[in-house]
């Protein structure tokens, strides 16, 4: 048992279920029209507290790296919120199940990189997860495979010859704003079922999430969960790897490049560290030299002051 995978934090939540939120939020903010707020927005978070500023939208960087959804996860909630201010009283309640949703699942790792728990923080975690799952619906047509895709696709295409063939049929009998209205309607019929499609054949029975249902019996048996993240091998892994890498000419000796940055890299920090040990010394023997001094300075007044001659009573002897 102890030997199994445990849910850690990079590949669970940070590379995982994160990467996951921020696909179903960008096409939830594109389907209700909420796409160009959203990336405005998310451009405008400044680059406080340590956060790399944004110099790309959302929807302009293929890839994010751990420590760039440990940074999201620090405003993606106020940039969901900002984006979905306002609406019709139609969507408002789709809006706010999103905004929970976010939320839950933020709030969730919040609690999960406690260093230490007691048992009301694991209740709060297995409250926060019950709120995940109470919300996650609203993500469902997100989760559609290729063949939920491709099953919808072909209910497009059969949808569309209909409303051709029907587009033909009454063309003489529609005056145009009625025609209008009929072409209004039949696209949100094939919207609608295109989308009832999806989320017949989509789930959410992937392992990530499966994961976090684990988190809490992990956490009491192994202890909190920031001991198995897997941040400090991927850290080395960048430094002494691809950094190395990126500095060589990428030709067919790269890995003797690669070793031989890695040593001068080296030299230099053990060469750093000696100085630094050099100074110490020599700072602590400043502070000694001048303790030594302040000892003979003392000496000295203590035998530059005058004390009373003691008194001899009786009859002195001779030299």
């Amino acid at each position: 048992m102890s030997d199994l995978p445990k849910p850690e934090l990079l590949h669970t939540m940070q590379i995982g279920i994160f990467h996951h939120l921020l696909k179903w939020m960008f096409h939830f903010m594109k389907t209700h029209e909420r796409l160009d707020k959203y990336n405005a927005i998310w451009l405008s978070v400044p680059a406080t507290h340590d956060l790399t500023p944004k110099n790309k939208s959302y929807q302009e960087v293929s890839q994010w790296d751990g420590k760039e959804m440990k940074d999201i996860s620090r405003y993606l909630f106020g940039v969901v919120t900002q984006s979905l201010q306002g609406g019709s009283p139609t969507h408002r309640p789709i809006f706010n199940r999103a905004i929970e949703s976010t939320w839950a699942l933020l709030e969730f790792y919040m609690y999960a990189r406690y260093k230490s728990h007691e048992n009301a923080t694991l209740s709060y975690m297995e409250d926060t997860l019950h709120q995940v799952h109470l919300f996650k619906d609203d993500f469902l047509h997100e989760r559609a495979g290729k063949k939920a895709k491709a099953k919808a696709n072909t209910l497009r295409t059969e949808l569309v010859k209909k409303r051709e063939v029907d587009e033909k049929t009454n063309a003489e009998n529609w005056t145009p704003s009625k025609k209008r209205q009929k072409m209004n309607a039949w696209q949100d019929y094939i919207s609608h079922g295109i989308a009832i499609s999806k989320e017949l054949d989509a789930d959410f029975n992937f392992p990530t999430i499966n994961f976090m249902s684990h988190c809490v019996k992990l956490i009491r048996r192994y202890r909190a969960l920031q001991q198995y993240s897997a941040e400090r091998h991927e850290q080395p892994h960048k430094t002494n790897l691809k950094d190395s890498w990126n500095a060589s000419n990428h030709n067919l000796n790269y890995l003797r490049q690669v070793t031989t940055i890695q040593r001068r890299i080296l030299c230099f920090k053990i060469r750093e560290l000696n100085l630094q040990a050099l100074t110490q010394c020599q700072e602590n023997s400043a502070a000694a030299c001048k303790v030594l001094r302040s000892g003979a300075d003392l000496a000295a007044q203590l035998g530059s002051q005058s004390y009373a001659k003691a008194q001899i009573h009786g009859t002195p002897k001779p030299p």
